[in-house]
């Protein structure tokens, strides 16, 4: 089970994606990025974490550049279908780790977030 969402969270997909149910959370997260706005105005924003284990036991000491390699790929194709319905997106990698790690209640440690975008109107 993953350790950022567990199957109980009210919001939860069960695909990766979930709703956060808590009051003042476009202030949070625009202070956990450093006071960069657009999280806190857009329509939704994609947080991505990585749980390093889960490429270790194949990638062995690699595999941290795997997974940045994945999340940028990922990265792109939301950057492609922002493009396609004329959405603004930007990607975020300035952010405080731990404040953003404690919004998504993950321990920073064997899962922490890598990688933010928030996408919105143009």
């Amino acid at each position: 089970m993953p350790l950022a969402l567990p199957d109980h969270w009210p919001g939860w997909f069960g695909n990766g994606l979930f709703q956060f149910p808590e009051a003042g959370l476009e202030g949070k997260i625009v202070r956990a990025v450093l006071g960069q706005p657009y999280p806190g105005e857009a329509a939704v924003t994609f947080i991505w974490t990585a749980i390093p284990y889960r490429m270790e036991w194949r990638y062995g000491l690699a595999s941290h550049k795997v997974i940045a390699l994945d999340v940028g790929h990922v990265c792109q194709n939301l950057y492609l279908a922002c493009e396609a319905i004329d959405a603004g997106i930007c990607a975020i990698a300035a952010y405080d780790q731990e404040a953003v790690d404690r919004m998504l209640r993950i321990d920073g440690e064997e899962e922490f977030t890598i990688y933010l975008a928030p996408v919105g109107k143009r």
